[in-house]
């Protein structure tokens, strides 16, 4: 199978479209919390923001992303 590294994938274990997959979904998850939390200002508190995109589970989501990552750069070496 054809797969395109860079010394950046390589080192993390990833090739170009893994990589670039894990990145949208992490980027994706950031901009919908972005998004309820710019809207939970704007109404001055009478919006709440969904409890999986509050700030609580926004840190859970990205260290559980950042440690699944890292499981996976030890497997590969």
């Amino acid at each position: 199978m054809f797969k395109i590294y860079t010394k950046h994938t390589t080192e993390v274990g990833e090739t170009v479209f893994e990589h670039l997959a894990f990145t949208v979904k992490i980027a994706s998850k950031m901009v919908a919390g972005a998004f309820f939390l710019i809207i939970h200002g704007l109404s001055g508190g009478l919006l709440g923001v969904p409890e999986k995109y509050n700030i609580c589970a926004m840190k859970e989501f990205l260290c559980d992303a950042d440690e699944g990552r890292e499981q996976r750069r030890e497997e590969n070496e």
